[in-house]
């Protein structure tokens, strides 16, 4: 389903398995289409996407017959539903989009993880792919080598790390070095502070005490004096003996009575710790200066180094480690490169391992590119596929490229006599696009992907030539689903299934839409494009004909 996406209003469509040709009027959004999968697939969306006057675009689609890979990674996603897998994409008119999967948000990572497993769409612009030896490596790993690859590029990350801890560790230990006289200074400092914390608190507590002695003092002597002046206590015990005389003749006194004498506790209890802290209160003028003295000195010390007292203790230890380490320098740097070594030598395992299975591969890809082109009509072909290996036999942290130790080179040459050169520099429109879609049923036999869409795979041929990719095309489709976008007849005839794009204008607005062809709109559709104004009716005979034998 396809809604308010640019011109396209709002469409449903139910793909047959097999081979789907795709045609249509210029312009009528058969691109647009295949867009709209490729956003399901990961690609980015645009606020300029939405038709214009809507609020936001809706794509939904359902993929059904899901391989064993696909299973895999939905159900480490926790979002495995049945053998139905939905991906819904809004894109918002204010650029915010979203995308579901089975009901569940999404992140484009995520997304992209599983759209790998789904399908893949080849547009013109792919083609420029094979210009870029950067993209190579991707045409000749398989499941094996992208196996090798995460081996290689976890321990290839292992080691890195354990690089820039090695480098750390020489970068602290030199630094030290230059300091060491004024970091041990810093430490006995620290040391002989006997620094604890929250003594620092602790000291402003018992200094505030002190230095309010003598308010403390006075108002203890005045509680103590309004305690015996007033005889609280024993008048209190004199209503608590009235109160119980009452409450031998009502009994609703016994409550009142308890009150008063708990108060009566109460209250002795005061006096008695008020005369106590009385009596025990003094002025220690020695303490109070021993106190003012560390405060000081606490406070300085903070100031000074710009940390509280609990930084300070992770300083001195932080400087009493590094003093250890600067003893034992010698046995940590070696210990430090010996795991670096072990881990150096691990990955270039790896990188080798990943090296020979890419070239196993690439001689395998050879053959199987070169029997698609025969195919294809082009059977001259001479194809290579040179391996430079780029290990640098140095431990740093440039000795392991991201994606392995193998730059590659796809040499080749079409017409007899002919040296091989780059890819890029000797292949014509028409050449170019049969390379490709080689390479795309290497690419799908190794992705096992049930869906293959292909925008104009077939640009730039004609002909006899022009049969042979309708024929590949057909071939492909034994195994997986192909839609293909077609401006050429032999191929929308080859095709199991035709579904014809166009576009009308209703109340002012453009819009596209999308109808599957039934026998006799096949050879009418077909007649046009073999001869848009044929007036003898030998263009439909040909489309009959076409059909028959495809």
């Amino acid at each position: 389903m396809v809604k308010n996406f640019a011109i396209i209003d709002n469409i449903n469509i139910e793909f047959n398995d097999g081979f789907t040709a795709i045609t249509g009027e210029t312009g009528a959004g058969k691109s647009l289409l295949i867009d709209a999968i490729g956003l399901l697939l990961g690609d980015r969306s645009s606020s300029s996407m939405v038709r214009n006057g809507e609020s936001k675009a809706i794509i939904e689609g359902v993929f059904s017959n899901l391989s064993n890979k696909t299973k895999e990674i939905l159900e480490d996603f926790e979002l495995l539903e049945d053998d139905e897998l939905i991906i819904k994409k809004e894109i918002n008119i204010n650029g915010k989009s979203t995308t579901r999967v089975n009901g569940y948000a999404v992140s484009i990572n995520q997304l992209d993880e599983i759209a790998k497993t789904l399908a893949d769409i080849h547009t013109q612009n792919d083609t420029k792919k094979l210009f870029e030896p950067k993209n190579y490596l991707s045409f000749i790993d398989n499941n094996e080598s992208t196996l090798l690859l995460k081996k290689y590029q976890s321990s290839r990350i292992e080691y890195l790390n354990a690089y820039n801890e090695y480098a750390k560790i020489l970068n602290d230990i030199e630094s030290y070095q230059k300091e060491k006289d004024y970091l041990d200074y810093k430490y006995q400092i620290l040391e002989s502070a006997n620094l604890k914390e929250n003594e620092l608190e602790t000291l402003e507590e018992e200094y505030n005490l002190l230095n309010n002695y003598e308010m403390i003092f006075k108002n203890l002597q005045n509680i103590k004096n309004v305690f015996e002046d007033n005889n609280i206590s024993t008048s209190l015990y004199s209503i608590s003996n009235m109160i119980e005389k009452i409450s031998d003749v009502d009994s609703k006194f016994n409550i009142i009575n308890e009150i008063v004498k708990n108060s009566y506790y109460e209250l002795n209890d005061v006096e008695s710790q008020i005369t106590q802290k009385l009596n025990n209160l003094e002025f220690d003028s020695n303490y109070y200066n021993e106190i003012t003295e560390r405060i000081n000195f606490l406070k300085n010390l903070q100031y000074k180094y710009k940390k509280s007292i609990k930084e300070l203790i992770c300083y001195k230890n932080e400087l009493k480690e590094m003093s250890e380490k600067l003893l034992d320098s010698d046995v940590v740097i070696e210990d430090s490169l010996k795991n670096i070594k072990k881990l150096y030598n691990d990955t270039k395992i790896y990188a080798l391992e990943l090296s020979d299975a890419r070239k196993r591969n690439a001689k395998k890809l050879v053959e199987d590119i070169k029997e698609s082109l025969s195919d294809l009509m082009l059977d001259k072909v001479k194809l290579e596929i040179i391996f430079k290996n780029i290990l640098i036999d140095d431990m740093n942290l440039n000795s392991f490229p991201k994606n392995g130790i193998d730059e590659v080179e796809i040499l080749i040459s079409f017409n007899v006599g002919e040296p091989l050169k780059d890819l890029s520099k000797v292949a014509s429109g028409g050449e170019m696009s049969r390379v490709m879609l080689a390479i795309k049923t290497h690419l799908m036999k190794n992705m096992g992907l049930s869906t293959m869409i292909f925008d104009e795979i077939d640009s730039g041929v004609s002909g006899s030539v022009a049969y042979q990719v309708a024929k590949k095309l057909k071939n492909i489709s034994n195994h997986t689903q192909v839609f293909s976008i077609t401006h050429l007849p032999v191929v929308a005839a080859m095709a199991d299934s035709h579904l014809y794009i166009k576009k009308i204008v209703e109340n002012d607005s453009t819009k596209t839409l999308i109808e599957e062809l039934d026998y006799e709109d096949r050879i009418n559709v077909l007649s046009k494009l073999i001869s848009p104004n044929d007036e003898t009716g030998k263009s439909k005979d040909l489309a009959i004909e076409m059909l028959k034998n495809k």
